[in-house]
C-alpha cells in the first residue's frame, strides 16, 4: 500500500515526489537551517550522528499519522531518511527522502512494527560532511505486550500453569504468539469472563493454532484474535462441541446487565465491547465457525475484518456458519473485507449463514428509541457457502423491525442460498426501513444470476447496482478467488484482496 508523508522544512514549501504521481503540500515550520536567519557556525567538520535516545514519535489524536523529530545537528545541511513498516520492507513509507528541518509527518498503522533510519548530512557551503553513522530506531504500535506464550506450546497446558490474573477482569491484556511459530489447542480454552487478546507479534508471519480433539475458544467478555492462522483440519465435531468460538458454558459470574450502562436492559451476560477477528486465516472449520453455545448471553458487536475463513463441514448442519438462536445473541455483526468459502467437493453444508437469536434490539437497550440491531456485508467473496438449498439468514426477532439495519455492499456471492441472497439477507421480509444494497454480484453455479426479487410483490436489492457477470475466479478449487471480470475490477468488488 502507498503512503503519503509530509515534511516540516524551514520555510512554507511545496514538494513534488515523483514516483505515485502524486503532488504533496506540505507547511513547514522554523527549523534553524535558513541560512538568512541563522548560521549555526560549524565549518570544515563532521557533522555528529543523532543519539536514537532523542528521536520523538507523536502519533496523531487520530491515531492516523505520526511526527517524528530530533535535535538539530548543528552544521547539518539536512537529514536523510526512511521508515519502512518491517512486515513489508519492499514498499517504504519514506524512502531515502531529504529533509530539511527537524521532524517528518507520516501515515501510522495500528499494529505496526517500524523501523527508522536518520543520516545528518553535511553542508558543503560549510565544507561539512556527512556523519560517521545512520542512526536506527525501531518503534511499534502494537500496544503491551503482557505476556508471550513459547513457540510451540499447547495453549491448554500453558494457560492453566499461567493463570489469567484478576486485572483482565477489567483491562485486555495481550496474549502474543511468536511469529512464524506452531502451537496447539487440544480442549476447550475458556476465557470466560477475561478480556483477552490472542496475537501474532508480527502482522505478517502469523502464527498457526492446531485445533485437535474438542477443541474450541469460548468466553463472555471481550476477545481478540489477530493476526493468527487457525488449522482446524484435526478437530472432533460432537454433540457438544458445535463451533470453534462460542460463549462459555457457565457465565453466570458475567451477569452484569444494567450494572454496564443504564442504557440496557438485557438481564443476562452482555459483552459491550466488540469481539474481533481481525487479519486471520481459517482452515477446514468442520463446525460452525460461531455458535451461542445454549447460553443467554449477548454480544453486542462481532466483527470479521480481513479474514479467510475455509468451511469444510462434514455433514449438514441445520445451523448457521454464525449460530445464535439457543438463548444468545449478537447484536452487531460485521463482516467486511473477508472471504468465506466451501470447496466445490464439499460434503456437508450450512443451513443458513447467519441464524441470530430470539432478541430484538428493543430487549437489549432500555430506551427503545437508542436500540439498534445491524447485520452488514461489505466487499466480501462467498463461494459455495448454503449451496445445498440453504438459506442466507435467519433473525426472528431482529427481522423486520425498525431497528434493524441491513448493508450489504461491494460482495460477490457465487453458489450461495439458491432461494435468493438478497431475498433471505431480509428473512423474506419487504418494506424493511434500513436497507443498503450496492455493487453486489449473485452468481448461481450454472452461470446464471439470481433473481433480486424486484417483482411488484417483493423489494430487495432495489439499487440498480447489481452485476450480473462472471467474476471470473482464478481458481476456487485451490482456494483462489482472484477475480478478472472488468466490472467487478472497475468497482473494485469483493474481498480486496483477490483485486488484480
Amino acid at each position: 500500500m502507498k503512503h503519503n508523508h509530509f515534511f516540516t522544512c524551514s520555510k512554507i514549501c511545496t514538494l513534488a515526489l515523483v514516483g505515485a504521481g502524486a503532488l504533496f503540500l506540505a507547511s513547514c515550520a522554523k527549523d534553524g537551517y535558513d541560512d538568512e536567519s541563522f548560521d549555526s557556525g560549524v565549518s570544515n567538520t563532521q557533522v555528529a550522528s543523532i543519539s536514537a535516545d532523542d528521536i520523538t514519535i507523536t502519533p496523531s489524536a487520530d491515531g492516523k499519522t505520526q511526527t517524528i523529530s530530533w535535535p538539530v545537528v548543528m552544521g547539518a545541511g539536512g537529514y536523510q531518511v526512511k521508515l519502512i513498516d518491517t512486515g513489508n520492507p519492499s514498499e517504504p513509507i519514506i524512502n531515502d527522502s531529504i529533509v530539511d528541518g527537524c521532524s517528518v509527518t507520516a501515515s501510522r498503522e495500528e499494529d505496526a512494527n517500524y523501523q527508522l533510519t536518520i543520516l545528518a548530512l553535511g553542508n558543503t557551503k560549510k565544507n561539512n560532511t556527512d556523519a560517521s553513522q545512520k542512526t536506527e530506531k525501531s518503534f511499534s504500535t502494537f500496544t503491551p505486550t503482557f505476556m508471550t506464550i513459547p513457540a510451540g506450546s499447547n495453549l491448554n497446558e500453558w494457560f492453566a500453569a499461567n493463570p489469567i490474573p484478576e486485572q483482565a477482569l477489567t483491562e485486555n491484556l495481550n496474549y502474543d504468539l511468536e511469529a512464524g511459530a506452531t502451537y496447539t489447542l487440544s480442549e476447550t480454552l475458556d476465557f470466560n469472563t477475561s478480556i483477552v487478546t490472542l496475537r501474532t507479534n508480527n502482522k505478517t508471519n502469523h502464527a498457526t493454532i492446531n485445533f485437535s480433539g474438542e477443541a474450541s475458544i469460548t468466553f463472555v467478555a471481550p476477545f481478540n484474535l489477530k493476526y493468527v492462522d487457525v488449522d482446524c483440519s484435526a478437530m472432533e465435531i460432537s454433540s457438544t462441541n458445535h463451533g470453534i468460538f462460542a460463549f462459555s458454558k457457565d457465565p453466570s459470574a458475567a451477569k452484569i446487565g444494567t450494572e454496564i450502562d443504564a442504557k440496557y436492559k438485557w438481564a443476562n451476560p452482555l459483552i459491550e465491547k466488540p469481539v474481533t477477528f481481525v487479519n486471520c486465516n481459517f482452515k477446514s472449520v468442520k463446525s460452525y465457525f460461531f455458535w451461542d453455545n445454549q447460553q443467554a448471553v449477548c454480544a453486542m458487536t462481532m466483527l470479521v475484518d480481513n479474514c479467510i475463513v475455509h468451511l469444510a463441514p462434514e455433514k449438514a448442519f441445520a445451523g448457521g456458519v454464525f449460530w445464535t438462536n439457543k438463548g444468545g445473541q449478537v447484536n452487531e455483526l460485521y463482516v467486511s473485507g473477508s472471504t468465506f468459502y466451501e470447496l466445490d467437493d464439499c460434503v456437508g453444508d450450512y443451513k443458513y449463514f447467519y441464524q441470530a437469536g430470539m432478541v430484538s434490539g428493543e430487549e437489549i437497550y432500555a430506551d427503545k428509541n437508542a436500540a439498534t440491531n445491524t447485520v452488514s456485508y461489505t466487499n466480501s467473496t462467498f463461494y459455495h457457502v448454503t449451496w445445498n438449498g440453504g438459506q442466507w439468514g435467519n433473525y426472528n426477532r431482529m427481522a423486520g423491525r425498525a431497528c434493524s439495519h441491513w448493508i450489504m455492499t461491494d460482495c460477490i456471492f457465487y453458489d450461495c442460498s439458491p432461494s435468493g441472497v438478497p431475498r433471505r439477507f431480509l428473512h423474506g421480509k419487504k418494506n424493511q426501513p434500513y436497507v443498503t444494497f450496492n455493487n453486489n454480484t449473485y452468481m448461481k453455479n450454472d452461470g446464471t444470476f439470481q433473481d433480486i426479487q424486484a417483482d411488484g410483490t417483493h423489494d430487495y436489492d432495489l439499487s440498480g447496482t447489481t452485476i450480473e457477470e462472471d467474476p471470473l475466479f482464478a481458481n476456487p478449487a485451490v482456494g483462489d478467488f482472484h477475480i478478472s471480470g472488468p466490472t467487478q475490477v472497475a468497482r473494485k468488488t469483493g474481498d480486496p484482496r483477490w483485486l488484480p
